[in-house]
């Protein structure tokens, strides 16, 4: 046998050596079992606090409608129209804000025309027509209201009424008033009372609540 091989079979375990005495250090921290349970669920409290307090999503900006943005703008000039008692008829350009006076100094109405039957004080609107009408005359049979001229007794004129006038009647407010101006002005005269539905604000049934007190 070698050497080698004689130290392999000196060293070989028999199972009869003495275990070696080894002692373990004590543990430095120790939780106990209840200790760990009121750790957990103060965990969980705080991340319940957490989900119930913590700031939602802004909420979006609610639309606002501004009429005055909606309203078609008026064009710098009107362009009228002047028939009748006038030496000069016709078509008549004026800037915005012009008045039936203006008008009727171009078209020069004749002596027995009958001026106190217009309002010369009021603005034109582009598209209108000035009937000027000689004195005693009566309107044609079955015509409209002339513009520029009175409308009925106690009715209010949706071709000639300011935004205030038309804020007098029920439930016409400021914004539904100027939706009205800004009708009258991008579509012309209104021909019917009926076509006030066709302003926006101005369902049937508040066309029901004003079609009486309203004219053309």
């Amino acid at each position: 046998m070698s050497t080698a091989d004689r130290i392999k079979e000196l060293l070989r375990p028999t199972g009869e050596e003495d275990a070696l005495a080894v002692e373990y250090p004590s543990p430095r921290l120790r939780v106990e079992p209840a200790q760990a349970a009121t750790a957990v669920a103060a965990v969980f409290a705080l991340l319940a606090g957490w989900v119930m307090l913590r700031p939602g999503p802004p909420e979006p900006p609610e639309p606002q409608w501004d009429a005055a943005a909606e309203a078609t703008p008026a064009p710098e000039q009107v362009v009228v129209s002047v028939v009748g008692e006038v030496a000069n008829p016709g078509l008549v350009t004026l800037d915005q804000g012009a008045r039936v006076a203006q008008a009727l100094e171009i078209a020069q109405p004749y002596p027995h025309a009958d001026l106190v039957a217009l309002n010369q004080a009021q603005l034109l609107v582009d598209g209108q027509q000035i009937h000027v009408q000689a004195i005693g005359a009566a309107p044609p049979p079955g015509a409209p209201d002339a513009p520029g001229a009175p409308g009925a007794p106690g009715l209010v004129s949706l071709n000639t009424a300011s935004a205030a006038e038309l804020t007098t009647l029920p439930g016409i407010g400021e914004a539904t008033a100027a939706a009205i101006v800004a009708h009258r002005e991008a579509n012309g005269l209104f021909t019917a009372v009926e076509q006030l539905m066709d302003v926006k604000g101005i369902g049937p049934a508040k066309f029901e609540a004003l079609k009486d007190q309203v004219s053309v």
